[in-house]
């Protein structure tokens, strides 16, 4: 089993994504707010169409009185903060998904981690908690910790 590698690297305040473009980059690019739990070079997996669509399907899970591309921010930087006080690494690509019943959109963002299957059910049930504490559990925006996932070359289908 490979030891979890120490994460250093913080994000600073002015990598916080203030637009929904740039809410698509970090996503796309986890290493934008995730800070060194993520490699630089890491790119998410969006397999239901192309990027230039995910804008319009945030808008959508956006489309809710309770929620806000602030409060899409604050659980990317509860996650990132998890990831950190844990010293938690990501292995494999992210994986971005969206799920659409009728007019209504919300976003799964699978992140997995360099971890075994039961670790990592183990880091998601706590980082649950944490974010439940948080009021920042349910939402348009789900965000899992799962085992170690694949990797690629870049340019690789």
């Amino acid at each position: 089993m490979n030891e979890v590698n120490l994460v250093t690297r913080e994000t600073r305040p002015t990598d916080r994504p203030r637009t929904i473009a740039e809410l698509v980059n970090v996503l796309r690019h986890p290493a934008l707010i995730l800070g060194a739990a993520a490699p630089e070079d890491l790119e998410a997996d969006y397999d239901e169409g192309d990027w230039a669509e995910v804008p319009a399907e945030i808008r959508a899970a956006l489309d809710h009185p309770d929620h806000s591309l602030e409060w899409f921010v604050a659980k990317l930087e509860a996650t990132a903060r998890f990831l950190k006080t844990h010293r938690l690494r990501l292995h494999g690509h992210p994986w971005l998904h969206v799920m659409r019943f009728r007019d209504t959109a919300s976003i799964s963002y699978v992140l997995h981690l360099d971890l075994d299957s039961d670790a990592a059910d183990t880091w998601n049930e706590r980082f649950n908690a944490v974010l439940d504490a948080k009021d920042l559990l349910g939402g348009p925006l789900y965000v899992a910790l799962r085992m170690r996932g694949p990797l690629r070359s870049r340019g690789q289908d």
